[in-house]
């Protein structure tokens, strides 16, 4: 080879890795570029979802310490009259009903916007709480397994609660099924939560394909603001199985 062919042969391998430096270093920064854009997207949602359960926690605090209370308040004054027509009475009698019912779908609306018992006590307490009222009002039933040193903070408390309320909402609106099973545990720094029902089940993959909906963002949304992994098993015919694994 002589110093010609040398110099050529020397250009063309520095050109290759010059350029091979240049698509290296776009790559990365696309790499970058996308880490920080799912960075920011899962801070944007958590800002998001928190607000939300700010403004809940708001509202369901004026409904159940100011609207309950009020109310209460004007059923004890209606009863103070003395009425001597019975049509009068029986106007009454209807009108505490109509209170009654109006104070029972405030603790309702109260419950589902934000249980003080999930700030009071936990998300185990909640949970039971929660699963222990549908038991009275829908015809599926629960079975709840936890453990009972669980300890995590309260955001995550508020997030894995959400969870298992989409998670059920679902399950009722949706799979038919007559049982839910509710796993809880700590599993190397890890928190488990399973839910699996015996209901007509989906075709996940198929579904996932064609469209997501809302029920199932919400999941993954919440799922990943606390850097957890959702995983789920469905076929048709054979129930589902939703798993979260979140870090402690």
């Amino acid at each position: 080879m002589d110093a010609q062919e040398t110099r050529i042969y020397t250009a063309i391998i520095s050109t290759s890795l010059v350029l091979g430096i240049i698509i290296i270093y776009f790559i990365i920064s696309i790499i970058r570029h996308q880490r920080r854009n799912i960075e920011l997207h899962k801070k944007n949602i958590l800002a998001e979802i928190t607000q939300i359960e700010k403004e809940r926690a708001r509202i369901a605090a004026d409904l159940h310490d100011d609207l309950g209370p009020l109310l209460s308040a004007v059923k004890m004054k209606i009863n103070t009259f003395e009425l001597t027509d019975p049509d009068d009475q029986i106007e009454i009698e209807k009108t505490n009903k109509h209170i009654d019912d109006i104070l029972k779908r405030i603790r309702e609306i109260s419950f589902d916007l934000m249980p003080n018992t999930l700030l009071r006590k936990g998300l185990v307490k909640a949970v039971k709480e929660f699963v222990d009222y549908l038991s009275n009002t829908s015809k599926i039933s629960f079975n709840f397994n936890f453990d009972d040193d669980i300890k995590i903070n309260e955001q995550r408390s508020i997030n894995l609660y959400r969870i298992v309320q989409e998670t059920i909402h679902n399950t009722i609106k949706h799979a038919q099924a007559t049982q839910v099973d509710i796993d809880l545990r700590a599993v190397n720094n890890n928190l488990v939560l399973t839910l699996t029902d015996n209901g007509i089940g989906f075709d996940y993959s198929r579904e996932s394909k064609e469209s997501i909906g809302f029920g199932l963002r919400s999941l993954l949304s919440r799922t990943e603001i606390m850097k957890g992994h959702m995983y789920l098993e469905s076929k048709k015919g054979k129930g589902t199985t939703y798993t979260f694994e979140i870090p402690i």
